[in-house]
C-alpha cells in the first residue's frame, strides 16, 4: 500500500439514485435485453406515470442523471411544468454503451439496397424489437407502476433515432411523442428518406422532435478528405432537414420542429437529446419541450 491509497475505502459499485434493472428474454425476438428504469418516488398522476422510453439504454440512461429532476431531489418533477414519470431504458447484456450488432439487428427496417454499414451484418429487426417494446417489457412493466396509456415518449438515437422515425410512420399509436436524435436516414440507401419522399403521412402522435448537429455534415473545422467525403455521401443535415419539412407538412396537426444545432457532431446530439427529451416526456399537456 502507498502514501497515496491509505486511507482509501473498500472499492464499491457505483449506483444512480432511483434506478433499478433488470433482465427480460423476449419472445418474440429471441434475445435478451437489459432494462435500467428510473421510477418516482411520489404518488403517479391520477392517470398513471407518463414513460419516456429510451433506446441504447446503456449509453442514454447514465445521461438521465446529468441534469438533476428537482435540483437535489432526483425523483422529484423537473420543474412545475412536469409531471412525475418513468424512464425506461433499454439496452442489451454486458452492458456495453453501444453495442453494434445488436444495434443493428434491433434496429433497423429491412434494407432494400447495400445497408452503407461498415461494420454490422444483421440487419432488419424493427419489428421484432417494437413488438418486444410494447407487447412483451409494457405490460410487464405495467403490472408494477401504473402507466399512462396516453403518455408514452420514444427516444433515439442514430440507429435508435432510425427506429424511432420508422415507428412514428409505419406504426403509430404505440407513442404519441417522438425524439429522433441524429437519426441514420442514410441506412440502405436513404430508404426512409424515399418511403417519406412517396408519403410521409402518419397519425396518432402529438410531438416530434428531429435533430442533428451541423458538424455531421458541415463541419466548423477542415477535415481529412476521407471524412468529409464520408459525412457529405450521408447528408444528414441535408436529409434531416427534408425529413421534417416532408413530414410537417404532410401531418398539419403534429408538432414537428427541427433542430440543427451548431457546434454539434453526431455524438454530441445523444446528451443533447437525452436532457430536452425527459422535459418533453413528462411536461403538461400545455407545456412546451
Amino acid at each position: 500500500m502507498t502514501a497515496m491509497t491509505q486511507g482509501m475505502s473498500e472499492w464499491q459499485p457505483v449506483q444512480l439514485p432511483a434506478a433499478q434493472t433488470f433482465e427480460i428474454h423476449s419472445q418474440r425476438t429471441g434475445e435478451i435485453y437489459r432494462v435500467l428504469v428510473r421510477a418516482p418516488s411520489g404518488p403517479p398522476p391520477q392517470a398513471g406515470y407518463p414513460v419516456l422510453w429510451m433506446l441504447d439504454g446503456d449509453a442514454s440512461f447514465p445521461l438521465v442523471f446529468s441534469r438533476p429532476a428537482g435540483g437535489l431531489f432526483p425523483s422529484a418533477p423537473m420543474s412545475a411544468d412536469c409531471v412525475a414519470g418513468l424512464t425506461v431504458a433499454i439496452g442489451f447484456p454486458g452492458g456495453a454503451p453501444f453495442d453494434a450488432p445488436a444495434r443493428s439487428r434491433n434496429y433497423t427496417p429491412q434494407p432494400d439496397q447495400e445497408t452503407g454499414d461498415m461494420v454490422s451484418t444483421v440487419f432488419g429487426g424493427a419489428e421484432g424489437f417494437l413488438h418486444f417494446i410494447v407487447e412483451e417489457l409494457r405490460p410487464a412493466l405495467s403490472a408494477l407502476y401504473p402507466l399512462d396509456p396516453a403518455r408514452n415518449t420514444l427516444f433515439g438515437f442514430s440507429y435508435g433515432g432510425l427506429f424511432t422515425i420508422n415507428t412514428l410512420l409505419h406504426c403509430p399509436g404505440h407513442f404519441q411523442r417522438y425524439w429522433a436524435a441524429s437519426p441514420s436516414l442514410w441506412f440502405s440507401d436513404a430508404l426512409m428518406m424515399r418511403r417519406m419522399r412517396n408519403n410521409a403521412a402518419t397519425s396518432a402522435a402529438d410531438r416530434l422532435v428531429i435533430t442533428v448537429g451541423k458538424d455531421e455534415q458541415y463541419a466548423t473545422h477542415a477535415l481529412p478528405a476521407e471524412r468529409q467525403d464520408h459525412l457529405s455521401r450521408r447528408a444528414m443535415v441535408d436529409n434531416i432537414t427534408e425529413a421534417a419539412g416532408l413530414i410537417a407538412r404532410a401531418n398539419p396537426a403534429m408538432k414537428v420542429d427541427l433542430i440543427v444545432a451548431a457546434d454539434h457532431d453526431h455524438f454530441d446530439m445523444l446528451l443533447h437529446g437525452v436532457r430536452r427529451a425527459q422535459a418533453m416526456a413528462f411536461s403538461k399537456p400545455d407545456t412546451g419541450i
